[in-house]
């Protein structure tokens, strides 16, 4: 197994944050230019992903090249810790095809707990395990990374969203 984690301290609630989570439109945010994400089979995407939502996607390398397709399975996890409101999103799907399919398990989960009134704390991160996962934590941890930095920017207009 191996894991990859990154926190970022966003520029907006910790609400605002929940709602980027499941947003299709916020990921899509992410991962642009370098990745761009649809729906497969014609579908459209919902305006916000759920609990039990499950959904396969392509990926293409800069809208062009194919890079593989992705289940997306959504459970939503509420605890409370340390007298602070905590919500979990895993996403425990997997690669279906492309460069990641070799991995034999996926978990990705996005965590977010209040900072402030008007801060949150995201914390990324993804488990992969089978005897692929080191080739692929080696191609995913930069990904990481620049998403971190992305969100940091993005969630400035999250508030507003």
């Amino acid at each position: 197994m191996m894991r990859i984690t990154v926190a970022a301290a966003l520029d907006c609630s910790a609400e605002a944050a929940w709602r980027a989570a499941h947003s299709p439109a916020a990921a899509a945010q992410l991962y642009r230019p370098l990745l761009q994400m649809r729906p497969r089979g014609g579908e459209r995407f919902p305006a916000a992903l759920e609990d039990g939502s499950r959904i396969d996607v392509a990926l293409r390398f800069f809208g062009v090249c194919p890079a593989g397709t992705q289940r997306i399975v959504i459970r939503d996890l509420v605890r409370i810790e340390a007298g602070s409101l905590t919500r979990t999103m895993r996403d425990a799907g997997r690669p279906l095809s492309g460069p990641l399919a070799p991995v034999g398990s996926w978990n990705h989960e996005i965590t977010v707990v209040p900072a402030g009134p008007r801060t949150a704390m995201w914390r990324d991160e993804l488990t992969v395990g089978g005897w692929f996962s080191p080739v692929a934590a080696l191609a995913l941890w930069p990904m990481w990374h620049w998403r971190a930095a992305k969100l940091r920017r993005l969630s400035r207009a999250w508030e507003t969203a």
